[in-house]
């Protein structure tokens, strides 16, 4: 039996990197799948490869009707709702004292007030089922890990992290689990920028424990433990994907003011 047959799980920034393997790997393991991104075009494509397992969504987290009409679609389309993954965010580097008010706002509302949006929604249909559920949130490393340059993009994963406890202690009571991945650096559209600076990779693979660089898949399986029933007594944690990197310190050379970074790139 596959570990999520009957289940159905709505999936942000779903159309590449993290969302897309986790969209693919829940359908895999029997999960029907509404997957919500605002690349139509890309989501569709997506879709239609996974199969009829799949509903594409296209809109904005930062939109609170489109997500409302993302959740309430899903139900329609499938029946019932019993896995939110709240991965779309967005990333871009500027010194504090040129941080220009709007990009610093932009990062603030796809990768904060987007989870916030969903979990609310989300969280509504879940209670009104009454059968409980699993709500998982993607953060950073850097929800704990500073990093130069990167003011909103660490504030927003430190507000997604302490919005994954509060809603945990919030819905417990509904037999709802909440939790939050950590990813360290994964190979995903967010981070090419990142990775064609020359030494860039070899940096992090030489900060990181296990020698190699997060794949999204890696981070998809996590994200299966969570929603599956394994993990039924697991609920307001942080749970880092990293190769072991927060154990250790960054390499001294990182810097994305000093690097090609400071365009935001979506997962």
């Amino acid at each position: 039996m596959s570990q999520l047959d009957g289940k159905v799980a709505l999936i942000t920034g779903a159309a590449s990197g993290i969302g897309l393997a986790t969209a693919q790997l829940f359908a895999e393991e029997g999960a029907q799948v509404a997957m919500f991104d605002r690349d139509a075009d890309l989501v569709h494509e997506r879709a239609r490869a996974i199969g009829p397992s799949a509903m594409p969504v296209s809109g904005d987290v930062t939109r609170e009707d489109d997500v409302a009409q993302a959740v309430a679609g899903c139900v329609e389309r499938f029946g019932r709702l019993d896995i939110g993954f709240n991965n779309a965010g967005i990333a871009g580097a500027a010194p504090i004292h040129e941080q220009e008010l709007g990009h610093f706002q932009h990062v603030v509302e796809v990768c904060l007030t987007g989870v916030f949006l969903c979990l609310k929604h989300q969280s509504k249909q879940l209670i009104e089922q009454r059968h409980g559920g699993s709500l998982i949130n993607t953060a950073s490393i850097n929800a704990t890990q500073a990093t130069k340059g990167l003011s909103a993009y660490c504030s927003a994963k430190a507000g997604v992290a302490m919005l994954t406890k509060v809603s945990a202690l919030e819905l417990g009571d509904h037999g709802i689990r909440v939790n939050a991945i950590g990813p360290g650096h994964t190979r995903t559209p967010m981070t090419a920028r990142a990775r064609d600076v020359d030494g860039f990779d070899e940096a992090m693979i030489g900060a990181t424990p296990l020698g190699r660089l997060g794949e999204p898949e890696d981070i998809a399986q996590m994200a299966l433990f969570l929603a599956g029933d394994a993990s039924q007594w697991v609920s307001g944690q942080l749970l880092y994907v990293d190769g072991g990197i927060t154990v250790n310190e960054l390499p001294p050379g990182f810097n994305p003011l000093e690097s090609r970074l400071r365009q935001p790139r979506e997962n």
